[in-house]
């Protein structure tokens, strides 16, 4: 059982879905630490102390040859990456946080607020509460 004082220390998951194009996969870093996908999924664990800051950073994608669009203008194929689920200790992150507050800003500076990342880019995950409870609601929330 935890103590007051170790509440702030937790285990994280994030869970990240590839989609390729021209038989290649965007590369991925998380803190530092490349990610190896198998069958176009890679689950990255780390134990962190709260607050915290986890940067993710995706490589590797040519704009004008790894997004394959129709006649119509509709995407068909693209290099990117999502991020499919974050669970802190045992508590699952909620869509608010993944499609409400994560932003990618990409190698030309937009920023955009999305779970799904086609873009080369640099993501921080800001966990800036000090116990896991706290943090969880507040990403959870509006």
């Amino acid at each position: 059982m935890k103590t007051l004082k170790q509440f702030n220390k937790c285990n994280i998951q994030i869970t990240f879905k590839y989609y390729e194009c021209n038989e290649k996969l965007l590369t991925v870093k998380v803190n530092d630490m490349f990610l190896n996908p198998i069958d176009n999924i890679a689950i990255w664990k780390d134990e962190i102390e709260l607050p915290c800051t986890i940067n993710i950073v995706t490589s590797g994608k040519n704009p004008k040859y790894d997004t394959k669009i129709d006649k119509e203008g509709n995407i068909f194929e693209d290099l990117a990456v999502q991020i499919e689920s974050i669970y802190i200790d045992s508590f699952p992150l909620n869509d608010i946080y993944l499609h409400q507050k994560i932003k990618i800003i990409t190698d030309d500076g937009h920023i955009h607020t999305t779970s799904y990342f086609g873009f080369n880019g640099v993501i921080k995950l800001e966990f800036l509460e000090r116990n896991i409870f706290a943090q969880v609601l507040k990403a959870n929330s509006q």
